[in-house]
Parts: C-alpha cells; structure tokens; sequence
C-alpha cells in the first residue's frame, strides 16, 4: 500500500508513544528532552542586589545634584544635607558639585548588611551584595568621589536605579519550560539557579540499525568487485543523534530471509525502533518486507510518493515500529530526515515533535517532472531579509554528497512542474 507524503508522516505518528522517563544529573542534560514542567519555586536572584562595585543609599537624599531636578518636599534644597563642592574638597579627580554621605558600612558579595541606611548615609557595596534595608539605589565606584569614611554623589538617582531587585530573573511560580523542552544552555543554568541538581528527562530512544545486501561491505574491508562500502550505517547514525536517538548497530546481513528474520526478532528485544536499510524495492532479492511480515510486523505502508526515498515500508509489531528504507544513501536519509523523524522525536519526548514548517525562496529553477513530491535538501541563506534554499542540482537517489552541510529541506508539490527562482515554497530545518 503506497501512501502520499503526509499521510505516512500521520501514520507513523499515529503508531507511536512516547519513550519512558529516567532522572539524571542536571550536568548530563544538556540536549536531553526534559519529562516535567518546570515551575520557578522561588524568586531568582532570591534577594535585591547590586549589579557592580558602588554605593546604595536613598535616591531621595540625590534630588536636585546635577543637571536632573525633582520636585520634593524632602529635596536637597529642604534638607539638613551637605553640599558639596567635590573639586576642591577630592582634587583633580572630581568634575562637579554632589553630596556628601558618610559610609557606615562595607559589604562584599555573600555578606548581609547589618545597617539600615538613613538619610545622610550609604552602604559600600560589592557586585551581587544584598542591598541594604532604607537604601532604594545604587551608583558605581566611578561615578563617586569617595574615602574611606565618605562619599560624593555627583548626579541625582530615581527610585531603583541600578537595582537588581528579587525576582528580576525569575518569580516564583513562572513557569519556565513545558514537557517536552529540549534543555538548552539557558534553561540548564536557570535550572542551576533553581537549586535543582537533578531533572527528569525522556530516556534516549534506542534505534537499532540493519544493512542489507550482499553488495555491501563495512568500511574497513576490502571492497571485492560488485562491493561498495556500508555509507548508510553512518549516515542514518550521525542523523539519529541529533534528535536524542542512540543508535545500536545490529550488523549487516546479506539478502537471506531467514538471516534478517533473525537480527529483527534480535532487535525487538534490545531496541525500541527498528531501521534497516536496502532490500526493499521489487527485485528478486529484496526480502526486507517479507521478512517484516514472517516476524509479525503490521505493515502500514509500503513505499512513499516522494523522490527520493519512494522505496520503504513501515510495520508496526507490540507499538514498535520498524523502518525499512532504501539502499540508496540519499534515499534513506531522505525518508529517514523527512517522514520518519517526526514519529522518532514523537518517542523521544519531544513537544514538537512534526516538522515546524517556514517559507523559503528557491535558488534557482526546479522542474518536477515525476509526478511526486520532490524533497530537496539544501542550504538556508538570508539574503535582502529573505530565505532562501540554495540546493545542489544533483538530487540523486545515490548522490549522498550533495547533502553535505545541508540544513533544510524544500518541499516541492507533486503538480508543481516548473518552478522558477525565487519562487516562494514550504519547506523546513533538519
């Protein structure tokens, strides 16, 4: 039963669940695909802080320094402060008149101030120290004139000017990454900040990868004549990786029915998903689906209107798939990247687990002739603010190199014909 493309995106999807959940150290979760929500239980920082070296004291005991004034019953000119002129009284240094407060404490990062500022008063202060009950803002080092025992504010300061206040990162209760979040650098150090030394997380689906075909050698024997070297092994490996998958190579067996019945039925018991690779097309050797059926797999499709990647199957036995894709090194890693891997991050816990489609402008020309969705892999570009796909035209079944650094894929309609460059598409990011 041959089945468009979105219809066997749907169908694998429809047969999969998502894989089981471990705990590991906040330290092994980078990448990893996080099994819980994540709700702030307190605030980040947990405290007012300073956000470098300088002085807290009232904003209020400021008013009227400098070219900033503010209208107060409590202003500088209403008040019992000392004006200063910090030029004659700190030297060359100084640069315009301020106020003067004396300093009735010191405090580095990690220490709690023991003083309450009053007006008239400030509180030295180190980056990431507590700021001080009665102090409402903060200034740098540099922006004073200062000794050991006093300090000269040379510019007025607002109400919770240059404060961290508690909760300005995260508040408690907001919620900072639903199930199925891949844990980025971001949310491991906000996770670090939450004091949470473990997470739960989605354990790795375990892909269990076939070759097939006499043709086929590993790549460090010799090639005898006929023979090319096992590239699918690698390149559906190196493709799984991305997307939390361990592949677990099952060894390659040549087109015998009763050899790949028997690394299948092994598979079963050690891997989560099945892929193989060659034995799938029409040929007199081509035993993969037949082998599928004698083990008890559910065949829910064989072969996709796509090029390439047209030959395959899928076949579902006890919620586990198998996926038996092409021999053809671009066509396996076509059906793999394109309709298999939504249904592979489905299992492996991912919120978004379907391709998240964008618009992109072609390169240049491309005719579908076939009759088929056509699936070009290629390079996104931003040109003039627009996205572009600049795609190699040797599309081949075998041509695997063309799909070096290749990032996307456009998605060309089977009644498509002729498109032209700059021609807008769907397509997205592998």
């Amino acid at each position: 039963m041959k089945v468009n493309y979105d219809e066997a995106i749907k169908v694998l999807l429809d047969n999969v669940n998502r894989i089981d959940i471990e705990e590991v150290g906040l330290e092994e979760s980078y990448g990893r695909v996080i099994a819980e929500k994540v709700v702030a239980e307190e605030n980040v920082p947990p405290f007012s802080r300073s956000p470098y070296d300088g002085y807290a004291f009232r904003a209020e005991d400021t008013f009227g320094v400098g070219d900033i004034s503010f209208i107060s019953s409590n202003s500088m000119e209403n008040s019992d402060l000392e004006k200063v002129d910090s030029e004659k009284e700190f030297g060359s240094r100084a640069d315009t008149k301020g106020v003067r407060l004396q300093v009735i404490e010191n405090i580095r990062a990690g220490q709690t101030p023991t003083k309450t500022v009053t007006q008239g008063t400030a509180i030295r202060l180190m980056t990431g120290a507590p700021l001080p009950a009665g102090a409402d803002a903060i200034c740098k080092y540099e922006d004073t004139d200062f000794t050991d025992t006093e300090v000269v504010i040379k510019k007025s300061y607002k109400p919770g000017e240059n404060v961290i206040y508690a909760g300005e990162d995260v508040k408690k209760g907001q919620i900072l990454a639903e199930e199925g979040t891949v844990i980025d650098a971001g949310l491991a150090g906000t996770l670090a900040s939450l004091g949470k030394s473990k997470v739960k997380v989605f354990k790795k689906v375990r892909a269990g990868i076939i070759s097939t075909g006499d043709e086929v050698a590993e790549v460090d024997e010799e090639l005898r004549e006929g023979q090319i070297r096992n590239s699918n092994r690698y390149t559906i490996s190196a493709a799984l990786l991305k997307y939390n998958t361990k592949p677990v190579y099952l060894g390659h067996v040549n087109d015998d029915e009763n050899s790949i019945v028997d690394v299948i039925e092994k598979g079963l018991t050690e891997c989560n998903v099945l892929i193989s690779t060659g034995g799938v097309s029409v040929g007199d050797y081509d035993l993969v689906i037949s082998a599928m059926e004698k083990v008890g797999f559910k065949l829910l499709a064989d072969g996709v209107r796509i090029k390439p990647g047209m030959a395959s199957a899928y076949g579902v036995r006890d919620g586990k798939l198998m996926l038996a894709l092409s021999g053809n090194p671009a066509s396996s890693l076509t059906n793999l990247q394109c309709i298999c891997m939504p249904a592979l991050r489905k299992m492996a816990g991912y919120k978004a687990a379907d391709h998240q489609l964008i618009e992109m402008k072609l390169s240049h020309d491309f005719k579908n002739k076939n009759g088929n969705v056509r699936l070009i892999r290629g390079k996104l570009s931003l040109r003039g603010g627009e996205v572009f796909v600049d795609f190699n035209s040797s599309q081949g079944n075998v041509v695997i190199s063309s799909a070096i650094g290749c990032d996307a894929y456009a998605i060309i309609p089977a009644e498509a014909g002729l498109l032209t460059a700059g021609e807008l598409v769907a397509g997205f990011i592998v």
